[in-house]
């Protein structure tokens, strides 16, 4: 599972590191509220025992992430940005007939909007329940960029190729693939393709395409608490951040690799890895990394 202390060397990961109807829950992340929910960094936290969502993941006792849910419904997601104390990158959810169909993600700083790329996505389903198109309308501030789009395959019912085609208005400029190696329902590798395309969205082979390898080299066999949320939520967030695809794996991430474009023909590709640990509870979810300097919150359904 990706954490907000994923990369090592100086590298940050944003998802390792929500106004609700849950009175529990403030805008931005209220460090105050009590939990006792399994996970807590309170004395005596209580034990759930049945059905649960994740609702906070807390490091050093700062909250780095929280989730706001009504049941099993998620509406907003706040992740803690490393740049400062006060900056968070949100993701609001919209639901139709009972699926995501929309999320929007924007930064907020000081408690308001900031000037800064916002992303909204659109998304839409096959007639088995998988994500087969997301378009995403971007800005900065109100002024609107880029926009992408994106088609998926899958093979045996696994998510194994997302196609991502960025344009510039109504010009196609540059593509990016996603390509998922699944080992049963973890993601075990993905290779990243990005290159230019013609104006009609056509890649262009001939010209330089930079790859990015994200061997995720062993997991645990234990319950990956992010899988406590819908899957969709994740697979935009993911688009937006790519290392946080394996919050789409059904158990826990213990360790990876990185291997990023070479800088210099001839000089060998930057590698970045990195490893995790966990504390279970007894009904196998994670509760806090061996140190406990981590910890995952949960709300009991």
């Amino acid at each position: 599972m990706i954490r907000n202390q994923l990369l090592k060397g100086g590298a940050v990961l944003l998802l390792g590191l929500m106004f609700s109807c849950d009175n529990t829950t403030a805008d931005p992340i209220n460090q105050n509220n009590p939990n006792t929910n399994s996970g807590s960094s309170g004395n005596a936290p209580a034990t759930i025992t049945g059905p649960r969502i994740l609702h906070k993941i807390v490091v050093n006792n700062t909250t780095n992430q929280e989730f706001v849910t009504t049941g099993n419904v998620l509406q907003k997601a706040i992740f803690k940005e490393a740049s400062g104390p006060t900056s968070f990158f949100i993701g609001t959810v919209t639901y139709t007939s009972g699926k995501i169909t929309k999320v929007k993600f924007g930064q907020e700083l000081n408690g308001a909007p900031a000037n800064s790329l916002n992303y909204d996505f659109n998304i839409t389903y096959d007639t088995s329940g998988n994500i087969n198109y997301t378009t995403c309308s971007t800005s900065l501030g109100n002024v609107p960029n880029f926009n992408s789009e994106y088609t998926y395959t899958y093979t045996g019912g696994k998510m194994t190729k997302i196609v991502e085609k960025k344009k510039a208005g109504t010009t196609y400029t540059h593509f990016t693939n996603y390509n998922f190696t699944n080992t049963g329902d973890n993601i075990t590798k993905m290779v990243t393709e990005t290159g230019v395309t013609s104006s009609t969205g056509v890649p262009d082979l001939s010209a330089t395409v930079l790859t990015t390898t994200y061997n995720y080299t062993a997991y645990d066999n234990q319950i990956n608490p992010y899988n406590t949320l819908p899957k969709a939520f994740f697979v935009v967030w993911s688009l937006v951040h790519p290392i946080n695809f394996p919050a789409l794996s059904a158990n826990n991430l213990k360790s990876f690799n990185i291997v990023y474009p070479s800088p210099v023909a001839g000089v060998p590709a930057p590698v970045i890895p990195g490893d995790y640990t966990y504390l279970y509870d007894t009904m196998n979810y994670p509760i806090s990394d061996q140190t406990q300097a981590q910890k995952y919150i949960y709300k009991a359904l």
